[in-house]
Parts: structure tokens; sequence; C-alpha cells
């Protein structure tokens, strides 16, 4: 890890202030498990999010943007690294070496000099609040990653338990994750009942008031809209009393009623908490006038989950390399810069924002530590509509054990374990319905001979089982 001198922090925010370089501040909000789908600006009709889409009419939406992995632990390694989660071994969710499997890496390396630490290292103050879920011994927690301070701690009670049940004080395991008392490593419990996702929000503002007079880089990482859903109970009620006064026939509320619907009460209040709580964040900016000089990120860690909610019309969800599991929702804010009500096409993964909050904040990359991850600032502040990676890639060596890539409007989804290959032209086919490997030979062969060399060059590792590889 490298850090700058006190000395040299202020002569290189002096340098950039005298030379007309601005370094706004970073508020990185992450999402646990939020569908593509599952907002009203991307179609939910369901789901209440106002304060998220007016986040996105403020700010540009990328609609081809996608997260690093099927699930959280991947995707959010690949946030503060910048490199895919090949190149980490990061490839599944984290919870103890004992359940992760040997080919996987199990927590975030300390060697890694993550985004944080390039903020830090730049005279910003650095924040993480909420779940972490990237190595939870005590040496691997977020305070040793680059951030001043950080608040939170585990995925959730029962995970505790199964993982380390030595380090946790009893739990109830019919208590709830979402209200106090939390029983977490790195936060105070707070009064009964108190609301997770509102008290994450609280600490947020709390560290944004504090240093509102220089640089921050604020992340803050939602455990909602994960499951168990746990969500207050008048919430509940107004969505179940919104479900049933939908005006439809009985075939439809039958229809309705299955999972390929956005149904269930207990989620859409899950989303309706993340929302209030976004618009609580904005207003906290507008408060402490810092809403022109703050990017604003908001985007999910992984697709959502069938069993709770539907991605359509996207296929899959969470756990796996369809689109449903892997693209997300994504909006930038940021008044200065980026056209409010734009929108980019560009298809763009979470290894790039580590580059990209380095150029828009006018501070050097660090092209040795960011190796996957390209800058997409002209994305955002020029508009410019053209593609910035020759390809996207996925490894995920697990479930269905699966390699995908997305080249052009063209996606390869590739089986290790049986050697067979799906391609789709989401240009045509967003749902991934018509599989043309067959008819589109030579394409499915250039992709796969492109996945299988992506693959040697960032050393991903595998199952020891036999095994077809691209």
């Amino acid at each position: 890890m490298k850090f700058l001198t006190p000395c040299l922090i202020v002569f290189s925010i002096a340098h950039a202030l005298a030379n007309g370089i601005e370094h706004p501040n970073v508020l990185f909000i992450l999402v646990d498990d939020l569908g593509w789908a599952d907002l009203g600006y991307t179609g939910s009709t369901y789901y209440e999010s106002p304060h998220v889409d007016k986040l996105a009419r403020e700010g540009m939406i990328f609609s081809n943007f996608y997260a690093g992995g099927p699930v959280c632990s991947p995707t959010r390694a690949s946030i503060l690294t910048g490199k895919s989660t090949a190149r980490t071994g990061i490839t599944t969710y984290l919870i103890n070496e004992e359940r992760d499997a040997p080919y996987v890496t199990h927590a975030l390396p300390l060697e890694e000099y993550t985004i944080a630490e390039a903020f830090q290292s730049h005279g910003y103050k650095t924040g993480y609040i909420g779940k972490w879920h990237l190595g939870y011994k005590q040496p691997f927690w977020a305070a040793h990653q680059g951030f001043n301070i950080a608040v939170g701690g585990s995925t959730s009670k029962l995970d505790w338990l199964d993982a380390y049940p030595d380090l946790v004080p009893p739990v109830d395991r019919l208590e709830t994750l979402m209200f106090s008392p939390y029983h977490f490593t790195h936060m105070d419990d707070g009064p009964n009942h108190e609301y997770l996702t509102d008290r994450l929000t609280d600490e947020t503002i709390k560290f944004i008031k504090s240093h509102k007079d220089m640089p921050f880089f604020a992340f803050l990482a939602f455990h909602t809209v994960h499951t168990p859903l746990d969500a207050k109970p008048e919430v509940v009620d107004k969505f179940r009393r919104k479900l049933h006064g939908l005006n439809m026939s009985e075939d439809d509320r039958q229809q309705f009623g299955s999972r390929s619907y956005q149904n269930l009460p207990e989620y859409a209040a899950m989303v309706y908490h993340m929302d209030e709580n976004i618009g609580r964040l904005l207003t906290a900016l507008d408060q402490f006038g810092l809403r022109e000089n703050t990017i604003v990120i908001f985007t999910s860690d992984n697709g959502g989950k069938n069993s709770v909610t539907s991605n359509a019309p996207l296929r899959g969800a969470k756990h796996n390399l369809y689109e449903g599991g892997i693209r997300v929702p994504m909006i930038i804010r940021y008044p200065a810069k980026v056209e409010a009500g734009s929108e980019s096409s560009v298809p763009l993964i979470s290894d790039d924002f580590y580059p990209t909050l380095l150029d828009m904040t006018g501070l050097p990359l660090e092209q040795q530590q960011h190796l996957d991850g390209k800058s997409f600032k002209q994305v955002a502040f020029k508009g410019k509509n053209k593609n910035i990676h020759n390809a996207l890639f996925w490894h995920y060596p697990h479930s269905r054990y699966e390699g995908a890539i997305r080249w052009k409007n063209y996606k390869l989804i590739y089986e290790y374990k049986t050697g067979i290959s799906e391609l789709y032209d989401l240009r045509e086919d967003i749902g991934e319905r018509n599989n043309i490997a067959q008819t589109d030979s030579k394409i499915t062969k250039k992709l796969r001979t492109k996945l299988g060399k992506w693959l040697e060059k960032t050393g991903a590792r595998f199952p020891d089982e036999d095994l077809i590889l691209p």
C-alpha cells in the first residue's frame, strides 16, 4: 500500500485548486440484490421509488450496466479494486474459509490498493457504512482497506452464527435482521425496533456532515433489499392494500400471483424503505450545500433474487450469468458535469468505477491497480456513445459452472462442465430466449476463443474436477 505524507496531500490539493481542477465529493450508494426492473424508472408499476426516479431524471442512467458477478462479494471486490473477479479470485460470496471453496480467495487481500486508499492518499476523508462481505475476520475489515471511518459488520445474524459462533453473542434465530438489536461487530445497537436502513442512512449523513468542508468519499452499502424480507408492518400493509386494489380480471390476478410478477408486499416495502432513505440522503446534500459538487452513484451488486422479485423482461436472476443475474440499474448524478435526463447504452461493468471516479475527481489513475476497469468519464461528461471495452467478461465457477462474454450486441454463456455454449443477440433478444449458437457458429467460436484467452490472462481458477474449458 502507498500513502502520501500530510505535506504532499496538502500540496496535491493546493496544486489542483491552483490549476482549476475541482475535487468533488463522492457518495456511492450500493443496494443489495436490487433487480434491474425493481424501480419505477426501469418499468416497475407495483414497487414505488419516487426518489430514485427523481435521481434518474437529474442525472444519467446507464441501461447496459453490469455487476462484476451474479452475487455480492465479487461485485464489491471489483468496485474496490478495479479488477475482474477472475483476477481477484473472489468469485462467490464470502463467509468463511471452511465454507468457501479452496479455489476462491477468502477475503479481499490487504495488498490491494483500494479505491478508498487512492482517495485517502489525495486528502479525501473516506467512510464505509453498511454491509462489507469481503472478509469478516478482524484484519480484513473495511477500516484496514483505506476507510477512515467504517461502520457496520456482518451480512446477517444467521451468517455470523453459522460462520463464527464463538465471535458473536448468543442470538435468537427468530430475531429479525433489519431491526435493532443488530449484533454487528462495528456498530452499536440502536433502540429496540430501530430499522437498519434508516440507521445506516443516519450514519452516512453524520459522516457527510462531519466532512462537508473537505473532499469526501462516502460508501453506503445497504443490506436491503436482501432476504430475509423484513420491513415495517405499516408499509407492508400499504403494499398489501395496493396489491388487492389492482383492477384485474381473475385470470390476470392468478398470473400476477406467480413468481413471474412483482407481487410481494414485503419486498415492495423494502424497496420503499430503500427509496425513502435515498430521498433523505439527497435532501441532506442540499441542506449542506453539497448538491452541485457531489458525484452521486446509485447501483446494485447483482440482479434480483427470483424467489422474491421478477427481473422480466430479462431472463435469469441472482446466481447465474443470464442478464437478470448481472445487468443492474445504475445512475450518476453530478450537476456540474453530467447532463440531467441523459442516458447511455454503452456496455460497462463495476470494474470501471475505480478509474472513472478518480478521473472524474481530477485525481491520477492507478493503472497498475485497476487492471480491468476503464474510465467512462467521457461517456458521462460528454455523452460519448462509443464502446470503451472490446468485450465484457464474467467468471462464475459455481452453481452452473459458467463463464460469459458480451461482445458488441452478442452475449455468449459457456458451461465449463458440459462445454455447452449459448449465444444471444441482445439487441433483438434482451430476454435471451433464442439461442443462436448453432446458427451463428462463427461468432460462437470467436467468443469462446476470446473467453478462453481472457480466463488464461486473468489467472482464473476452477474447481478440481473434470471441466471442458473454452
